[in-house]
């Protein structure tokens, strides 16, 4: 599987780039999602590349963070 070229441009940004999964309208390279989205809409049809196996595994999702504490209610006193 070749990496999306938009991903290799800006790996600095992005990180490690992601794996192409569709061809371009424009016949020039294979695109993950995000970037396919960005360069040609939602309106373009998608064209699975040929030779794409979806991973086997998944990355673990971020562990959540707690929840913030609820503040105390405020009550009036009365002098």
């Amino acid at each position: 599987m070749s990496p999306c070229p938009t991903c290799v441009e800006r790996q600095a940004s992005l990180g490690s780039p992601s794996e192409a999964r569709w061809v371009g309208p424009d016949g020039s390279g294979d695109y993950c999602s995000m970037h396919f989205i960005q360069r040609f809409g939602h309106s373009e049809t998608l064209v699975r590349v040929e030779d794409y196996e979806p991973p086997t595994t998944r990355k673990a999702a971020a562990p959540k963070k707690p929840a913030a504490p609820k503040p105390k209610a405020v009550t009036e006193v009365k002098s």
